[in-house]
């Protein structure tokens, strides 16, 4: 086998899960090239993994923006770059009709698909050779590994292992003390944390002398973030990040705490010391056992209270 397609678009959460396949595989096969499709506004995740050949970011979020004719040239642009390699085999990992047309799109003459069950769009099984069908069990990491080795032909073993290279980030603005970084926003209202329970944590942390550092994404994530900062005395509310700045925070922060988001899931997946909050979704799903630093709190509608996060830092 010479060179394989994964097609996994988007998530930021979903993107990161899958990811430890890709060590899964270069073990296997060792010289191998892996090639990755992914959307434009998550290609900066996959593209820190040593073991990805190439990354093709295809603009599908992005392209509801633009203007028709500039959609059209960045959308066959993309498409240009699927098709200039042949693939031994696609693996899409995604099963949707999006990601079953891209899959289709490049040159393999075998295309995988996640089963019946996995599927978000069902008519994407016709763009399938064939399917796999791991535990649906499984958690969600573990069932990408599983997918791997089953359209592979082999065994998963140890732990999972991310290969994420963080890169160096130090800027001027980061607090003078040590800081814990906040990841407040989620992609769902229910599974934000309250402002309250945030304050309580945060105040706690600056009577040890440690800052908070609250990043931010959409404009009423920003208004949160300064809301937090206004009430606190060391907080500083970050600028605007990409995600490989965001990795470099995280690499040099004290503590991650965050809620369930794909942010705070890399941070896990990048050994830091981690608390995840979880409200609606189920924790167990998503825990990183692998991460001796990484806890876990609440889920299936308990929402955790700041007693709890605090027992966790003592």
């Amino acid at each position: 086998m010479q060179r394989i397609l994964i097609t996994k678009i988007t998530s930021l959460g979903d993107v990161l899960f899958a990811l430890p396949m890709l060590n899964d595989i270069r073990r296997h096969f060792p010289g191998v090239k892996i090639d990755w499709v992914v959307d434009q506004q998550c290609a900066a995740l996959p593209a820190m993994h040593p073991a990805l050949d190439r990354v093709i970011a295809v603009p599908l979020r992005g392209l509801k923006k633009m203007p028709l004719r500039q959609a059209a040239k960045a959308l066959k642009d993309a498409l240009g770059v699927l098709r200039q390699q042949r693939y031994d085999v696609v693996l899409d990992c995604h099963g949707m009709i999006k990601s079953a047309l891209l899959s289709r799109v490049a040159h393999s003459a075998l295309i995988i698909g996640p089963p019946d069950y996995r599927l978000g769009e069902p008519v994407a099984r016709y763009a399938y050779h064939r399917q796999v069908s791991p535990d649906a069990a499984l958690p969600a990491i573990d069932w990408y590994r599983q997918y791997a080795a089953l359209a592979l032909s082999y065994t998963v073993s140890g732990l999972p292992d991310f290969g994420l290279q963080a890169p160096h980030f130090q800027p001027d603005w980061l607090p003078a003390q040590p800081y814990v970084l906040c990841f407040h926003a989620a992609s769902k209202a229910e599974k934000t944390w309250p402002l309250e329970s945030w304050l309580t944590v945060l105040r706690a942390l600056e009577g040890q002398g440690i800052a908070a550092v609250l990043p931010w994404g959409a404009p009423h994530e920003h208004e949160f973030a300064q809301r937090l900062a206004q009430a606190l005395t060391l907080a500083k509310v970050a600028p605007a990040l990409s995600i490989t700045e965001m990795a470099g925070l995280m690499a040099g922060a004290e503590r991650v705490i965050g809620v369930d988001t794909g942010m705070t899931h890399l941070a896990e997946s990048l050994a830091r010391p981690t608390i995840a909050l979880y409200t609606v979704t189920n924790s167990a799903t998503y825990h990183p056992h692998w991460n001796p630093a990484a806890f876990s709190v609440g889920g299936n509608g308990w929402v955790p209270s700041a007693e709890d996060v605090l027992a966790l830092l003592t």
